[in-house]
C-alpha cells in the first residue's frame, strides 16, 4: 500500500495541529509517497532500532519522540546524530514521529494510560478543546491506601521503579491525574482540580520542591510509562491496515541504569 494512506489515517487521529509549538512531528526523513509492507514502531530512533528495522525489510518507522527537535544548519557525520541521520538515508527508510499530537489526541497516549489504570469519570486536565486536550484527571473506582495505589500504578503500568514526592501517612487515593512523559508544569492544574495523586515524568529537584510546598502528591514513574505507545499504536494500525506488517522494537529504550 502507498505511504500516504498511512499518513491521512494518522493524521484523521493525530492531527499535526494538535502538537505543541515546539514540537516536530509527522516525516522526520524521507517521503510516505512510497510502497509500503512493514512498519516499525519504537519509542526512540536509535542505531539498534535502525539496524533491527533494516535487517527486518521495514519501509517505516514510527516513533515516539521525535529524531530531529530543532532546525540545524549542518550534517556532520562524526557526531552520533549526523552518523545515524546518515544511515537512515541510504537505508531509504521512513522515519514519522508523532509526538505531543498523540499525547493531547482522544484515544491517545494519555487515554491509554488512564484506561490502564482502570480510571473512570476522565477528562482533560489542560484542554485544547472540547475534544482534546494534555493529560486526564478520574477516580479510582474506590478510594484505597496510597501505598497501595503506589503498588498498583507500578503493577498496572509494568514499570520497576518510580520516585515519590509528598506526603505519606494515612493518605488516601482516588482522584488521579496524569500525563505521559514530562508534566511537571502542569501540577498547578492537577492540584487545582482536586486529585489526591498526580502521575508524570522527569520531574527536577526544584519542580519537586514546589510540588511539596503546594501540598500536591506526585509520583514520577519517568518516561517508562510511554513504552506503551509501542502495543497501543501498532493495535491501532492492525484495524486500519491488516495488510500492513507492523513490528515493534522490543528492546528496553530506557538510559538509565540502577547501580
Amino acid at each position: 500500500m502507498n505511504g500516504n494512506d498511512i499518513y491521512k489515517a494518522l493524521e484523521e487521529a493525530f492531527p499535526r495541529t494538535l502538537a505543541y509549538e515546539w514540537d516536530n512531528v509527522g516525516v522526520m526523513i524521507g517521503t510516505m509517497n512510497k510502497p509500503i509492507t512493514h512498519v516499525f514502531v519504537t519509542l526512540d530512533v536509535t542505531k539498534d532500532c535502525l539496524k533491527a528495522a533494516k535487517e527486518a525489510g521495514a519501509d517505516l518507522i514510527i516513533a515516539h519522540h521525535p529524531l530531529i527537535f530543532t532546525a540545524f544548519n549542518a550534517i556532520h557525520y562524526d557526531t552520533y546524530k549526523g552518523q545515524l541521520i546518515r544511515d537512515i538515508i541510504k537505508s531509504d527508510i521512513t522515519i514519522f514521529a508523532a509526538h505531543t499530537n498523540y499525547d493531547i489526541a482522544r484515544g491517545g497516549m494519555n487515554d491509554m494510560l488512564a484506561m490502564k489504570l482502570g480510571l473512570v469519570q476522565t477528562t482533560q486536565l489542560s484542554p485544547v478543546d472540547e475534544t482534546h486536550g494534555l493529560g486526564r484527571i478520574g477516580k479510582f473506582p474506590s478510594k484505597i491506601p496510597l501505598n497501595d495505589a503506589i503498588k498498583s500504578i507500578k503493577t498496572a503500568l509494568d514499570i520497576p521503579d518510580a520516585r515519590y514526592i509528598g506526603a505519606k501517612g494515612n493518605k488516601t487515593i482516588e482522584t488521579v491525574a496524569l500525563i505521559g512523559g514530562s508534566g511537571s508544569d502542569f501540577a498547578s492544574q492537577a492540584k487545582a482540580k482536586g486529585a489526591d495523586l498526580y502521575i508524570t515524568g522527569d520531574v527536577t529537584y526544584h519542580k519537586a520542591h514546589e510540588m511539596l510546598e503546594m501540598g500536591l502528591c506526585v509520583l514520577d514513574v519517568g518516561h517508562s510509562a510511554e513504552k506503551h505507545f509501542k502495543q497501543a499504536l501498532r493495535d491501532w494500525m492492525k484495524t486500519r491496515f491488516s495488510e500492513l506488517k507492523i513490528s515493534i522494537y522490543e528492546p528496553s529504550q530506557n538510559p538509565y541504569m540502577q547501580v
